[in-house]
């Protein structure tokens, strides 16, 4: 019966009713009265004359429905209730004389199997809530027999909770069925039941018949609830006759349907049971009992729906399909079994297409009716386990449709047999087409376990793969994956304290790692740098923690190779050239008293062979040498004083470097990795691959590659609270290169809206630009910073600085919004003419890189800054008109009416009072890091001296450098700028090339002289003219 429409027609004897009642059988049942209109079939004209009459009699003749309805509901409840009594005392004489004997005989039983037992106690349970339930039933009867309508009949109310207590109690009856179990206690109790024939007076059990005992068991047990359930079904069909589709009656439907395919569900739950039990009976007792279970039960049989191939019998059961062989059997669990239809239309073949985990076979049947079942029979059973629970019925008119929605993607456990990276590995996850797909868990028996991402079978994208290294020791790899083998970005932590921080290729450390050893190690250490299949090579920096030492250059097969620079903890540093961990040929020593060598040594700093030696006083030795360094001096050879030309300043201030990996080579291989990312697409895998994350809420983002990275990247910088994947996608067209890019965007009009793009986007971890800015930044504080850090690193370390600046600028242009490329407005005056790296990246990142640049630029000048401190320290000391006369300013030029001078004050020992403005101007160029807005500080000073001048004088006046650098001393001398030489260093190694020479180069050049007037002894000596 179809369950959309449960009411059935009623038989013969029921048609006075019917025409009793023929006024609400006046439109069909199966159609829904939705209106007045509707049930009285009124035509277009009648409508349109319809009057409140009408509409009285028609709210008249509803009341008359429910009337009848809440009629018939007291009448039924009436014989419900003498009906559920009836069945109540069956049950309680079912329980009392026949289950509890039964019972009482199997538990005393010592040679019964377990099973038996158990099943029969789940029977007892489940027949006692039948009692309970059919108890309370009556109880509800009792308390509302008179006021009985639709809404309070306790079969309409609690049709759920009838339907889960008969289905416990049948799923009860058919698992002792399927063991056997009547036939078993039928022969325990046979003598019993001939000595209490009394007791059986009443059940349909007849033992002197040819029916057996076991059979008579059997109808006892099933067919008086059975009969309930169809008593049930009549009541609700008297119910339901002659009433019309409403929300009044539509409780009466709706129970009816439930009840009507429970009664289906329990005869055909008893049938499979019967097949069940006779396959049991019919196997081997081998194949018994490997494959029985109480509860399986079979679906089809390939001896019932022959198959052509392959060889065999097959079993399809609710749980599993079997396929037997001779004395062998395959067990295939149903949550790991998908089928498919092959349409083979050349061969006009049926077949289908079994796909289980490490393997896949061919279903051929005779002819399209068995491949129709077949393949229904397989959907429907594999759906239904995959749901965990059985249909109501279990087949029928509507099982064919829900058949059709078999999951291809689940959740499911299997332990792998013959792949031979997963042998005897047990799986739990997700799985597509007999392979893991999605999210799991690997464990293997030798303590080894992957819980992450699959494709195709194989580990892909982010997973943490755990191996044993030892007595509880383990390896953790949380790495991304390719493919089964690790590859991007991941975190290694070995057992034995080591950790890696990098990128993998092939399951192999390849590209750029961080690998550092544990501090409780004998001989800990630090590496920074390139790898390839799991040794250093390439350029790298390596921190011998024990030995206080730091080598930095190039390495081959996880060896110093080729030009590397060493620095010792005690200031000692030497350059030259590496052949596998040995140095070849000359090379150069500086000293920590700044002493230079300059020539060939070995890697123990023995000198050996020609060489030069340059001490701080500017004497040479040249010849040939022959000691250690440290340990005294053998030479042969020539010994020169210095000339007055010569500086004995140049040993102090050489640097490092010179021969070195290049600044724009040196960490190639970061940028590899992010060329890499952005030419794969940035698809999921590798965003997450490349920033070194992994994201909960991959789902949402499986349009990325559909939108164009700039979009992509807008959108994530307007919602920074969203996934950190929404800022990423890149769809680069191939062969555009990024300096075309570069300089088609970086005009005048888009400059500042750049800048601002830019900072946040570097500012973000989530952005690309701001994980590869976050990468140089670690590099650059582990190359230069630290115990090692050296004054003659400077060099090295302003070029990186400067040649990271201009590969950011070039790469900005994968990730340029669509704001830049349609808005041509332009403000005169808001942005600087000319943009490059000097005037977007380099004053964006330079600030993250300051504080260990600008400390490289104050040991560089620690001398020179010691000397002018010291002055300024003496100026400090003088009045502002004594120092104003000491530097021999124009007395016409000063500010003397800026002096407001107290009854107990002389205008000879005031400070800080004359030129306030430009000195406030001025001590702002040490609270930025902007080489430019150091410049234009600077240049602002030069204004205020100026205008305080003008002031002074009532009249225009411009500067000459005679006037301008006496004033230019006295601001400097009374701002007290710490390290104003590492400032100016780091000035004109830092501005734009462009804006070189001009106003700049003249301040520069005034502000240097005043730096180096500053320092002169002479200028301490000298004594104030009277």
């Amino acid at each position: 019966m179809d369950p959309s429409c449960p009411v059935q027609q009623p038989d013969s004897d029921t048609q006075p009713q019917r025409t009793r009642f023929s006024g609400f059988w006046s439109v069909p049942f199966s159609k829904s009265v939705s209106s007045s209109k509707e049930v009285l079939n009124l035509g277009t004209e009648i409508k349109t004359k319809f009057s409140i009459m009408d509409l009285g009699l028609l709210h008249e003749n509803r009341n008359s429905s429910l009337f009848y309805l809440k009629e018939k509901c007291q009448r039924e409840a009436a014989y419900l209730f003498k009906l559920e009594q009836s069945f109540k005392n069956s049950l309680n004489d079912l329980n009392t004389h026949i289950l509890k004997p039964l019972v009482k005989a199997e538990t005393s039983d010592q040679k019964n199997r377990p099973q038996l037992r158990n099943a029969l106690l789940v029977l007892e349970e489940s027949l006692e809530a039948l009692f309970n339930e059919s108890e309370e039933h009556c109880l509800h009867l009792a308390d509302t027999l008179d006021t009985s309508t639709q809404r309070e009949l306790y079969l309409l109310k609690n049709t759920q909770r009838l339907k889960r207590v008969y289905i416990w109690y049948f799923t009860a009856f058919t698992n002792y069925v399927v063991l056997c179990g009547f036939e078993h206690i039928a022969k325990q109790t046979s003598d019993y039941w001939k000595k209490n024939k009394k007791t059986l007076k009443g059940f349909p059990i007849d033992l002197c018949s040819n029916t057996s005992l076991a059979v008579s068991l059997h109808q006892v047990f099933h067919q008086p609830i059975s009969l309930q359930i169809q008593k049930y079904i009549d009541v609700l069909r008297k119910l339901s006759w002659g009433l019309k589709k409403n929300p009044e009656t539509k409780p009466i439907t709706d129970a009816l349907a439930n009840v009507i395919d429970l009664d289906k569900w329990i005869r055909q739950t008893l049938d499979v049971a019967a097949l069940t039990k006779t396959l049991w009976n019919s196997l081997g007792s081998k194949l018994t009992e490997l494959l029985f279970l109480p509860e399986r039960r079979l679906r089809e049989d390939s001896k019932n729906i022959p198959l052509s191939s392959p060889d065999g019998r097959f079993l399809l059961f609710d749980d599993s399909l079997v396929m037997i062989q001779g004395c062998e059997s395959s067990i295939y669990k149903l949550d790991t079994l998908w089928v498919e239809a092959l349409d083979n239309i050349s061969s006009k073949r049926n077949q289908l297409k079994i796909i289980v985990p490490e393997e896949e076979f061919i279903f051929t049947m005779q002819d399209s009716q068995d491949k129709t079942v077949w393949l229904w029979k397989l959907s429907q059973a594999i759906r239904q386990h995959l749901d965990g629970k059985l249909d109501f019925p279990l087949w029928g008119e509507d099982g064919s449709e829900n058949s059709c929605n078999v999951p291809a993607c689940r959740f499911a456990a299997y332990t792998f047999i013959n792949n031979p990276r997963f042998k005897d590995a047990v799986y739990e996850g997700d799985w597509y087409q007999g392979k893991p797909q999605g999210s799991g868990i690997m464990k293997w028996p030798d303590g080894r376990n992957y819980a992450g991402n699959y494709e195709e079978g194989q580990e892909h994208g982010f997973g943490v793969y755990v191996t044993p290294a030892g007595p509880e020791i383990f390896d953790c790899y949380k790495c991304h994956w390719k493919r089964g083998k690790m590859h991007g970005y991941g975190i290694c932590e070995y057992g034995n304290g080591m950790i890696y921080k990098g990128y993998f290729q092939d399951k192999q450390q390849h590209g750029f790692g961080i690998l550092h050893s544990s501090r409780l190690e004998k001989f800990p250490f630090k590496y920074v740098g390139h790898w390839e299949n799991d040794k250093k090579a390439g350029f790298g920096v390596f921190d011998d923690l024990d030995r206080g030492e730091r080598y930095m250059g190039t390495w081959l097969e996880d060896c110093k190779h080729g030009n590397g620079i060493v620095i010792t903890q005690s200031g000692l540093c030497y350059e030259g050239n590496f052949q596998y961990n040995k140095i070849v040929g000359p090379g150069t020593i500086l000293s920590e008293d700044d002493s230079a060598y300059e020539g060939e040594f070995t890697e123990e700093l023995v000198l050996t062979g020609k060489g030069k030696l340059t001490f701080s006083n500017g004497y040479i030795i040249e010849g040939l040498f022959s000691s250690k360094w440290g340990s005294g001096l053998k030479a042969n050879g020539t010994f020169c004083k210095p000339s007055e030309q010569l500086n004995p300043l140049i040993t102090s201030k050489m640097q490092l470097g010179s021969h070195i990996t290049p600044a724009k080579d040196r960490w190639q291989g970061i940028y590899d990795q992010f060329m890499d990312f952005l030419s794969s697409g940035s698809d999921e895998t590798s965003v997450e691959s490349f920033l070194g994350f992994y994201s909960k809420n991959r789902g949402k983002q499986k349009n990325l590659k559909s939108r164009p990275i700039a979009t992509e990247v807008e959108t994530a910088m307007e919602h920074s609270t969203e996934d950190p994947l929404d800022f990423l996608s890149c769809n680069r067209p191939n062969g555009a290169t990024s300096e075309k890019l570069a300089s088609n965007q970086c005009n005048v009009s888009k400059g500042q809206q750049l800048k601002e793009y830019l900072s946040k986007a570097f500012a973000s971890s989530h952005h690309p630009l701001g994980k590869l800015l976050q990468t140089l930044i670690l590099v650059f504080q582990d190359t230069f910073s630290g115990i090692c850090m050296h004054k003659r690193l400077l060099s090295m370390a302003q070029q990186e600085v400067v040649s990271h600046a201009k590969k950011l600028f070039q790469l900005a242009s994968y990730f340029l919004p669509t704001l830049l490329e349609k808005d041509d407005s332009f403000t005169e005056g808001t942005i600087r003419e000319n943009l490059n790296a000097y005037t977007v990246t380099l004053p964006l990142i330079l600030p993250r890189f300051y504080p260990d640049l600008f400390m490289l630029y104050m040991l560089y000048h620690e001398v020179e800054d010691s000397r002018y401190w010291k002055g300024i320290l003496y100026l400090e000391l003088l009045s502002d008109t004594k120092l104003l006369e000491l530097l021999e300013v124009q007395k016409d030029l000063w500010p003397l009416q800026d002096i407001h001078l107290t009854n107990k004050q002389r205008i000879s020992v005031v400070k800080d009072v004359c030129f306030t403005s430009a000195i406030l101007c001025f001590q702002k160029i040490s609270t930025t890091a902007d080489p430019q807005d150091k410049l234009d500080t600077l240049m602002k000073t030069y204004h205020e001296i100026e205008s305080t001048v003008t002031r002074v004088l009532n009249r225009e006046y411009s500067l000459s450098m005679d006037d301008l650098l006496p004033l230019l001393v006295y601001v400097v001398s009374r701002a007290r700028i710490l390290h104003l030489g590492a400032e100016l260093h780091l000035i004109r190694d830092m501005m734009d090339p462009s804006t070189e020479g001009g106003m700049n180069d003249f301040l520069l050049t005034a502000l240097d002289s005043c730096y180096q007037h500053i320092q002169k002894e002479e200028l301490r000596s000298r004594s104030l003219p009277k």
